[in-house]
Formats: C-alpha cells, sequence, structure tokens
C-alpha cells in the first residue's frame, strides 16, 4: 500500500496539509494509485428529462440517444442526438433541444473529442439557469480531462453556488469536484466530496448518480492508497452501472478492481476483472481499451 505523506508548505482552503501519496510503481502521478481509463473520475452532465419517456418520435430519439451513448455506440449516439435536436427545433421545445444537445456533447467528450464538446457547451451557455450550470459544468469536465485541474475545479465551485440542495446535479458537481481536487493532490478534500456525492445520489434514490458517487469515493480512496475501501466503493458502483448499461464506467471499474487486485497479489482475481472487462469493451468497438485490457490479462 502507498504511503502517504505531507506536500510540504501547502494547505487547502480549509488549512489542513494537502496529502499526497508516495510514489510507487503504479503511481502514473505521484497522488493517484492507479491509472485510470479516460475519462478518468470525470462525468459530463446528463439530465433525464420526462420527454425522454414519451412515445412520440423525439422522445424515441432521445432514448436511443442515451442507450447509444450507454453502450459506447458513439456514431449512432451521435446520429440520435443531432436528430432529436433537430425535432425539438421543429417542434419549438427548447428544453428537449437541450436535452439532445446534453447528449450530443456528453457523447464527443466520452469519445474522446473533447474540442467537439466544448463547443457544444459553449453555445448551450445561454438558456436557463439550469442549463447554464450543466454547460458550466461541462466546459469544467472538458478542462479537467485536459490536465487543467485548478481551473476545473474553479469552474465546479462557481457552478455549485446555484445548485439546491436537493438537485439531481449536486451528485455530478460533487463528483467532478472530487475527480479534480484529486488531480491537485488534495486528497482528503476529495473523499469528502466523494462522500458528498454519494449521499447525494442517495438521497435522490437515483441508482446511476449513486454509482457516480461511489466511483468518485473511490477514485479518492485509490488516490490515498486505501485499496480495501476503494475495492468495496468499486464493486458497489459496478453493480450500479450494469444496471443502468453504462458500459464505459463498468470497464473502468473492472480494469481498476484488477489493478488493486494484482498489486494485492491476487493474479487469479484481477484476470477475472480484466476479463470481465474485455468482455464489455470488445462489442463496444473500444479499440485503445480493448488493446490495454489484452496487455492486462496476457502479460499479468
Amino acid at each position: 500500500m502507498a504511503s502517504a505523506v505531507f506536500a510540504p508548505g501547502t494547505l487547502s482552503r480549509e488549512g489542513q496539509p494537502i496529502i499526497r501519496d508516495a510514489e510507487s510503481a503504479l503511481l502514473p502521478n505521484p497522488w493517484l494509485s492507479v491509472d485510470p481509463l479516460y475519462p478518468g473520475g470525470f462525468f459530463p452532465p446528463l439530465r433525464p428529462l420526462a420527454a425522454q419517456k414519451a412515445e412520440d418520435a423525439l422522445g424515441v430519439r432521445l432514448r436511443e440517444t442515451a442507450e447509444a451513448r450507454l453502450r459506447m455506440d458513439w456514431p449512432a449516439a451521435r446520429v440520435a442526438a443531432e436528430h432529436a435536436a433537430a425535432l425539438a427545433m421543429e417542434g419549438d421545445q427548447p428544453e428537449c433541444e437541450a436535452c439532445a444537445q446534453l447528449e450530443l456533447a456528453a457523447t464527443e467528450l466520452l469519445a474522446g473529442e473533447v474540442d467537439a464538446a466544448e463547443r457544444l457547451y459553449r453555445v448551450m451557455d445561454d438558456g436557463s439557469p439550469a442549463q447554464r450550470r450543466r454547460a458550466a459544468l461541462g466546459l469544467a469536465v472538458c478542462t479537467g480531462v485536459r490536465g487543467g485541474f485548478a481551473e476545473a475545479l474553479d469552474a465546479i465551485r462557481a457552478a455549485m453556488k446555484d445548485a439546491e440542495p436537493d438537485d439531481a446535479d449536486l451528485a455530478l458537481l460533487r463528483a467532478n469536484r472530487a475527480a479534480a481536487l484529486v488531480g491537485l493532490g488534495r486528497l482528503r478534500e476529495a473523499e469528502a466530496e466523494g462522500a458528498e456525492a454519494l449521499r447525494a445520489g442517495r438521497r435522490g434514490k437515483d441508482d446511476p448518480l449513486t454509482a457516480v458517487g461511489g466511483f468518485a469515493l473511490a477514485m479518492a480512496h485509490l488516490a490515498r492508497g486505501r485499496r480495501a475501501d476503494a475495492r468495496t466503493r468499486l464493486a458497489d458502483a459496478v453493480r450500479g452501472f450494469a444496471r443502468a448499461g453504462d458500459v464505459l464506467r463498468q470497464v473502468q471499474c473492472h480494469h481498476l478492481l484488477g489493478e488493486i487486485s494484482y498489486d494485492g497479489e491476487d493474479p487469479i482475481r484481477a484476470g477475472a476483472h480484466y476479463r470481465d472487462a474485455l468482455g464489455l469493451a470488445r462489442p463496444a468497438g473500444a479499440v485503445h481499451t480493448v488493446e490495454l485490457l489484452t496487455l492486462r490479462f496476457e502479460h499479468r
């Protein structure tokens, strides 16, 4: 287990020493215990709308968009989102159009097209207060996945000022805040934010957001070298993501669980997690992820 060390002369906003983990063979950064698959602990904003349950053409397209995104079928998700946005514009339904644009931006971001996602979020930054908050979070996530953790943290903090305590967006805001804090090495704060994200998901009785919160907390645990706690949270999260049909996040969870097991000298369990991740990533056509997982599975 990695040992925690204090960053000399570095304090958090609350005046607490910032903890960083001592470097080990598994640390791509001094404070990150295992290398997470893209996009790490960052989650693009998404907001299910009642229109997604409708049986008209727009509702069908919105559901198709979300389903394709969840199974990592980026081309199908793009086509469905663009069609849904066009239908919403024709029907003068701005809320549904914003939902479609959120889906399209999330698809681009998760597919690795960060510039395209950023352009979409900037266009969205002139709607309702909730829409502006989600656009601001989307821009912060784009910054975070590029490594701009301090800037992302400031943007998320600003967006959180407008969020209501019972707002479903709060879980995503806190999860992304935790990811930015991990990137900055502010690990105690990251754990606190991850725990709050988990509680926000549970309060809302929202299974996918509870999984998001659990994943955020697991990433913070990993960064502090708390492998057993991280394993527990990831095991819970992967079940939640499985119920939601979120292939990318299931792959991430199994990859991290495999790394934890391998580092704990349990190659059989590690191999089982790598195999589970491969079983999900191969049908999705995630070539780079499959290559990485194959190396893990065959050479460990």
